[in-house]
Order: C-alpha cells, then sequence, then structure tokens
C-alpha cells in the first residue's frame, strides 16, 4: 500500500517535486539546494527571547487540555483551529516569511499535533514518510519545532537524507516504510529549543524512544501546503490560512477563534 487512501493512489501525484526559488528572501540559496538534496534544511531559530519563553509556556499550561481534547475526539484532531495561542504559532510571521521560500504566498496549515515523549520510553516509531496520511498530492512541508532542547538521548527525530527522492514507496499496514535501510543511512536530527526542522512531506524519518532518565521531549509538528494543493478528503475543517489568499476555494479555511495573541501585550 502507498496511503491510507488506496482509491486514491494511482490519481495523486506523490512523487517529489523540487523547490524552484531563485531570489529566497528568508532562507539562502544554499539552503534551497540543500532541501531539495537532502529533504530537509538543517534547523533555522523560529523562536526567540521572550516569544521562546511564551511559547514554551503554552505548550506546559495546555499539555494536559490537548491531550483530553484528542482522546475525545476519539480519532486525530489538529487543533490550530480551535486553540488560539497554537494558531498563532502555526501562524507566527518569522515561521511564514520562511515558508513562502518553499511555497510561495499563499500558505495554508492543514495537520498539527503536539506530542511529549516522557522519559525512560521503551518504544519509538519507525520510518515513515507524512505524505502517505494526506489525501492530496505529495506537495506539503513539514515544520518540526523543539519546546525544549531534542537530541538523541531524549528522542530527537532520525531522517534517511535523500530518500524524499524516491516519492511515497510501499508502506506497511502501520504505514511504516517496508525495508527503510535499503533508501539509505539514517541520521540523527538535533534541534535546539525554538528552533525548527523544515522537511518534505515524502522525506522518512523516525521517532525513536526517549531513553533520558529524567527529560522530557515535547515536540510541536506543523504541516503546510501552498493552497492551490487540493484536498480529496475533509482536510477544510483543519485549514488555517496564514499567507495569502485561498484562491480555489479548496481549503475553507478557519479564522482565529477569540482570545488573547499569545505574542503581543
Amino acid at each position: 500500500m502507498l496511503t491510507r487512501y488506496p482509491p486514491l493512489d494511482t490519481l495523486l501525484n506523490l512523487q517529489y517535486q523540487a523547490v524552484v526559488n531563485d531570489q529566497p528572501q528568508a532562507f539562502t540559496q544554499a539552503q534551497i539546494d540543500q532541501f531539495n538534496e537532502n529533504g530537509f534544511i538543517e534547523p533555522v531559530r523560529l523562536f526567540e527571547g521572550d516569544a521562546l519563553k511564551r511559547m514554551q509556556r503554552f505548550f506546559r499550561e495546555n499539555d494536559a487540555r490537548m491531550k483530553q481534547m484528542k482522546a475525545e475526539a476519539k480519532t486525530f484532531i489538529s487543533l490550530h483551529h480551535v486553540l488560539p495561542g497554537l494558531y498563532d504559532i502555526v501562524a507566527y510571521p518569522r515561521t511564514v516569511n520562511y515558508l513562502r521560500d518553499l511555497m510561495g504566498n499563499n500558505v495554508v496549515c492543514h495537520t498539527s499535533d503536539f506530542i511529549n515523549k516522557p522519559p525512560q520510553q521503551t518504544k519509538g516509531g519507525g520510518h515513515h514518510q507524512d505524505a502517505t496520511f494526506n489525501a492530496m498530492n505529495a506537495r506539503s512541508f513539514i515544520i518540526w519545532l523543539a519546546v525544549e532542547d531534542a537530541d538523541v538521548e531524549n528522542g530527537c527525530m532520525w531522517f534517511i537524507p535523500g530518500s524524499h527522492k524516491r516519492g511515497v514507496v510501499q508502506c506497511d499496514t502501520g504505514h511504516y516504510v517496508i525495508d527503510p535501510s535499503q533508501y539509505g543511512q539514517e541520521i540523527p536530527c538535533e534541534v535546539p529549543a525554538g528552533y525548527g526542522v523544515f522537511m518534505s512531506d515524502v522525506l522518512m524519518h523516525s521517532s525513536p524512544p526517549n531513553r533520558s532518565q529524567d527529560r522530557h521531549r515535547p515536540g510541536f509538528t506543523a504541516t503546510y501546503a501552498p493552497a492551490d494543493v487540493r484536498p480529496y478528503e475533509q482536510l477544510e475543517r483543519w485549514a488555517t490560512l496564514c499567507s495569502g489568499d485561498d484562491i480555489y476555494g479548496y481549503w475553507k479555511p478557519h479564522a482565529r477563534v477569540q482570545g488573547q495573541s499569545l505574542f503581543a501585550d
């Protein structure tokens, strides 16, 4: 199998499409080239100073609430259109400036998740490709944001550089890549707090256990796409318009719900 939506497998374009931008405004040209070659860009600073402290405080104070909301939904749910603070994080201006370099001005965030790995874990997740979970062409970009320092000891992600060039490959019923070692050597991606890793939705990556004795590993993942990419299932119920316009009306983005701004007094 290729995706969660087998009837769509022959309809979707599940191959990597290179980023073409010879005048990036936030990234350097070398970083754009790195993305096309490796499938990800080395961690870049997104939150610092007071903004970092506010972002960290939001996740500390809302961790239990988000877990409860996801449990009550009894299915996967993104919360960035429900919680105003989370909306502010996915639409943070510095982050959006980087995203425009990768996909143009019209940007939606259609999926997000917060995972706070506890210490002394014994199990982790195998290599997978996020595009297999999306009922749409493989043109999404994922940001993995470190809320606190993520390193090998507490379960940072591991990537197989260049594996994105294969496009979506066969996966098992758990949506894990079959024999990922055939696609290259995996490497760890350690990320300081407040930094984000920009990665392709077809990059093979894994999330190993948190083997530290007393450190959590809180990480927030947000998935973005150009607004002209059509979702073939009801992904519009999660959409936040971060930049530009939803020119084709594919997504029907949610407006920010009322609540105090996370980053403005």
